[in-house]
């Protein structure tokens, strides 16, 4: 081939030079650095952005292998480690996203690419890097990354998703985390509206159809809750939100779709209507869903014309098993209770409580009488049979009370006041039984309630006093101590008798005012005999179920003895048979302490309870009181005869005084003397009389001692 002529190559050598030029500029003013190294690796040249961006100048850099200067703790040495082996394979790197560090530590992000360059002969003599700064797209992607992850937590803590659905195809899109609202396994999510619908309870499917079908054709937003079936067969409760969302661009128009896990709100809401409408106790009916019921079967029976009955349930002695077993015994015992007569009656029927221990049980379309007396008496049998509580079985009964649409009432407050008028009275024949309202019933209990108002005020207005009956040594006819005797006269000058006061008293609760009142009382008169007289004579009150079973009466009454300056024995405490031998280890340890503040004991109308001798012989009692029911015939009833010179003989066998009362006449005096009798009280020695005239009978009293076991 011919040589060129020195024109010709001078003038292609000026050309390949602007060509050269025109790279060099190109690559001068790029915005991407460009890094141009050997074969081994070592920098050879870099440009103005590389500087730029990096801050390493190129006589800085010159010689020098590029992963020296750019790795640093964020540094990928997986993503380095496949690189370096690409280029020891003499392999092209493309689009790789890496880290690398300024010199002054700042991190930034390039999307590498590098081309190896070989000679005429393929020998390879450099490579090529071009680097492009992907730092602000890399930080918004994180940012938008970061923010997603946010929005699918705020949507998980808010048991949230969202999806959209293509009107033309159908196709339904979810959000992550939509599996952990819906309650499906990911690869389940419905994926269409139609199959999104067919997951809904069969009841509720019609209503988002409907939503759905608005919103197509009004574009007017919806709001629905519906039931889910789940994948584990369970039903969750969602609140769904529909938006219409128009097409634009490429985007067709389109549902957008929020969705809300409502599982845990609705159960709360249902919670909170259980508990307005039920007893939290025992999951019966409570007052409020009784006046309801009883309004509604009102208005059925009266215009079927039908009868219906009110039974209304107070357990006997329930606050006694309460209080001496604990709440949690009796608790319990109010569940059992609630089973039972849930149990009995009909699916229809509704049992519900009032609370405490009573219930009321509602009766519909039943045909007589005698039909509801049965139901009574199958819910008293029910009660009535032992159940086993904690260990330990109880024995408990009911009084119920009925009244009877329409002929004891119209209204539900008349049947309920009806009806509980008629438990009252069941209570008042003995208990474990029922009793129908009557006009007469209503009457007596009218008097009864009456009477309990005016108790109510008689402490108040100064309406009780104190009678004080002697009591006499049976040998010597000495005075030995009153028992206390609460008497009331009302304004109009009527007295009532003690047999009416105590039981309405116990009923109503007074007895704890009014027997506090009696105590003090007879302490105060006590404190007067002594400073007036030196009278060393022992004053007995008589103490009830409900007083013995209150936390507060040792404090009170050594309160009382300290106050009044009492000495041992002075103060004697009554209580009967019943009320000692109720839960005997409670009372045994409370009539124990009682002694420790040198309280006498006495068991009052002894031989008509039903005292255990076991357990009569472990009390800590000083004296027995034999009941004036086997005194006051004793002259004509050789029974009685025989009864009270057992009880004197038994009691001297203890250790124990007796004290008689009701003697009315001499020939029970000279009886009971004969017998060994230790004390006497009754009409034939001593009437009850007020305070003023204790005082005249210690005047003419020739002697005072107290018993030599009265302390």
């Amino acid at each position: 081939m011919d040589r060129l002529s020195p024109a010709i190559a001078a003038e292609m050598n000026v050309g390949v030079l602007n060509e050269l030029q025109r790279f060099r500029l190109i690559v001068e003013h790029s915005s991407n650095m460009v890094v141009i190294t050997d074969a081994q690796r070592r920098i050879e040249y870099v440009n103005p952005a590389y500087t730029r961006v990096t801050g390493w100048t190129f006589d800085e850099v010159r010689g020098l292998k590029p992963g020296r200067l750019l790795h640093g703790p964020l540094t990928d040495l997986e993503v380095v480690r496949q690189i370096s082996q690409a280029l020891s394979r003499e392999e092209t790197i493309d689009g790789v996203e890496v880290v690398n560090y300024r010199k002054d530590g700042e991190p930034y992000w390039v999307r590498l690419h590098i081309r190896p360059v070989r000679d005429e002969v393929s020998q390879l003599t450099h490579f090529v890097a071009i680097q492009t700064d992907v730092t602000e797209r890399r930080l918004a992607r994180e940012a938008l990354e970061a923010s997603e992850r946010r929005l699918a937590e705020a949507q998980r803590l808010a048991r949230m998703a969202s999806f959209e659905c293509n009107f033309d195809t159908d196709e339904m899109l979810w959000t992550p985390g939509a599996e952990q609202v819906i309650g499906l396994p990911e690869a389940l999510l419905p994926h269409s509206f139609r199959g999104h619908v067919s997951l809904l309870h069969a009841d509720d499917r019609a209503a988002l159809e409907d939503a759905y079908w608005t919103l197509v054709s009004e574009q007017r937003p919806y709001e629905i809750e519906y039931r889910l079936l789940t994948g584990e067969g369970k039903v969750r409760w969602i609140r769904e939100r529909g938006y219409y969302l128009p097409a634009e661009g490429s985007l067709p128009s389109r549902l957008c779709g929020l969705v809300f896990d409502i599982s845990a709100t609705k159960e709360a809401h249902d919670r909170i209507q259980y508990l307005a409408w039920h007893d939290t106790l025992t999951g019966l009916a409570n007052r409020e869903q009784l006046q309801e019921v009883l309004h509604q079967r009102l208005d059925v029976a009266r215009d079927a014309g039908q009868q219906m009955a009110l039974l209304f349930v107070d357990l006997d002695r329930f606050k006694t098993i309460n209080d001496s077993l604990g709440h949690q015994v009796g608790d319990e015992l109010l569940q059992t209770c609630a089973q039972r007569l849930r149990d009995a009656v009909r699916g229809s029927d509704v049992v519900g409580r009032l609370g405490g221990d009573e219930f009321v049980v509602v009766l519909s379309g039943i045909d007589s009488s005698d039909i509801v007396a049965r139901i009574a008496s199958k819910l008293l049998n029910r009660i009535a049979a032992p159940m086993m509580i904690q260990g330990r079985e109880l024995h408990v009964t009911a009084s119920l009370g009925i009244s009877v649409y329409p002929k004891d009432g119209t209204t539900a407050s008349e049947l309920m006041r009806h009806a509980d008028a008629a438990m009252y009275h069941a209570k008042s024949k003995g208990r474990n039984t029922h009793s129908f309202f009557s006009e007469d019933l209503n009457a007596r209990l009218s008097e009864r309630f009456e009477l309990e108002s005016q108790l109510r005020l008689a402490l108040v207005r100064g309406e009780l006093s104190l009678h004080f009956q002697p009591q006499f040594q049976a040998e010597g006819a000495r005075l030995m101590g009153f028992e206390a005797l609460l008497r009331w006269q009302t304004p109009d000058g009527r007295w009532i008798p003690p047999d009416k006061i105590i039981p309405v008293a116990e009923e109503s609760g007074l007895i704890h005012p009014i027997g506090d009142w009696v105590l003090e009382e007879a302490c105060s008169h006590w404190k007067q005999w002594r400073v007036r007289h030196g009278a060393d004579i022992r004053v007995a009150v008589n103490i009830s179920a409900s007083q013995l079973r209150d936390r507060g009466l040792l404090a009170r009454i050594r309160q009382l003895t300290e106050r009044f300056d009492m000495p041992p024995g002075a103060l004697e405490l009554e209580l009967t048979e019943a009320v000692a031998m109720h839960d005997p280890g409670a009372s045994i340890e409370l009539m124990k302490q009682l002694r420790e503040l040198q309280v006498s004991l006495a068991v009052d109308d002894f031989g008509t309870g039903y005292s255990s001798l076991a357990y009569l012989k472990t009390l800590p009692i000083q004296r027995i009181k034999l009941d004036r029911s086997f005194v006051m015939d004793m002259e004509h009833n050789p029974d009685d005869q025989a009864i009270c010179k057992a009880a004197i003989q038994m009691a001297h066998s203890l250790g124990l005084e007796v004290v008689a009362e009701g003697v009315e006449t001499e020939a029970q005096r000279t009886f009971l003397l004969d017998h060994g009798c230790d004390l006497m009280q009754g009409y034939h020695l001593g009437r009850p009389m007020p305070a003023r005239d204790v005082l005249q009978l210690l005047v003419l009293a020739p002697s005072f001692c107290l018993s030599t076991q009265s302390a």
